[in-house]
This record gives C-alpha cells, sequence and structure tokens, in this order.
C-alpha cells in the first residue's frame, strides 16, 4: 500500500504534536472478506444455473449413498443458502472500509460514535503491542481495541494515545 494516499495529521502551527489523526481502515481484512463473499456468491450461482440438473437420488440416504445425495443437496440447497450468505460478508467487507478512527484533542473513537474521553480512560494495555501490534483501552465498562492490521497511521496513533491518555493508566508489562 502507498502511504501517499492516507490522510496526514493535521500538525498545529509551531508544536510538533499533532492536534487531530485520522486512520482509515486497512485494505487487507476486507479484501479476505470479499474473497469469501466471492465464493459463496459463485458456487450460489453455480448451484442455481445447474438447479436441475441433479436428480433425486433412487437410493435412500446412507453412507454407501452420500455422493449422489450430496450432490443432489449441494445442488438444491446451495442455490438458497449460499447467495443470501455471500451478501453477508460483502456487507461487512464495505462497512469495514467506510470505518474511519478519530483521534483528537477530546478523545478517540471511530467517526459518527461516542468517542472515548481522555479523562475516562482508566486503562492502556500496552502488553500486545510490540507483539502483534494491539493496544486496548479501557474505559469503565468500554473497550477499544486498536490494531496494526485494521487501521493505517497505526505509529501516529500510538504516540498521540502516548501523548493524551493520563500516565496512571499506562500497562506495560
Amino acid at each position: 500500500m502507498n502511504d501517499t494516499s492516507q490522510e496526514q495529521p493535521t500538525i498545529a502551527a509551531g508544536s510538533e504534536t499533532p492536534r487531530k489523526i485520522t486512520c482509515p481502515a486497512t485494505k487487507d481484512p476486507a479484501v479476505r472478506l470479499f474473497i469469501g463473499a466471492a465464493m459463496m456468491i459463485g458456487f450460489g450461482v453455480w448451484c442455481w444455473t445447474d438447479l436441475g440438473s441433479f436428480p433425486k437420488p433412487d437410493v435412500p440416504f446412507s453412507i454407501k449413498s452420500i455422493n449422489p445425495w450430496s450432490g443432489y443437496l449441494f445442488n438444491h440447497i446451495g442455490a438458497y443458502v449460499l447467495l443470501p450468505l455471500g451478501l453477508v460478508p460483502l456487507l461487512w467487507g464495505i462497512v469495514f472500509l467506510r470505518r474511519r478512527l478519530v483521534a483528537d484533542e477530546e478523545g478517540v473513537g471511530y467517526a459518527g460514535r461516542e468517542k472515548i474521553a481522555w479523562r475516562q480512560i482508566e486503562t492502556v494495555d500496552a502488553t500486545k503491542l510490540k507483539d502483534k501490534g494491539i493496544l486496548v483501552l479501557h474505559a469503565g465498562k468500554r473497550k477499544l481495541k486498536l490494531d496494526s492490521w485494521k487501521l493505517q497511521n497505526f505509529k501516529e496513533l500510538v504516540a498521540f494515545v502516548e501523548t493524551h491518555a493520563p500516565d496512571a493508566a499506562r500497562k506495560t508489562d
């Protein structure tokens, strides 16, 4: 991926720290969802076009007659199950790509949802930050998981959280 297409942090005049970090979603998780959706929709269309080509087997269902029965069931049930089921990961992928995490002077959270104010953060769990790139913010019953695999501008976001989160909230064990 290219860093030039990402939104750049807004820098206040005369200061080194940005006033706002915008982290759009990365493409990799959405691509996996789109691949799964394409496979399910493709198999569903294939079953739909072959709907009449597998007649019901004359033998009763048993382990010895599994091949003709599996072809019949896959052909007749797959057409009605796989097509709508393929829409689920397709919609998840679209929603995932539209998500943006915003961290500013007020707090951190996804755009369009309630933010977690910096003063509300009780624990910043960075135990998995070095190994997996995961930072977890705990604010009462709310928990916000920041994942480097799912968010662009992650290094800038971690630096922003370090400067704005309360010192007593840090946990790096």
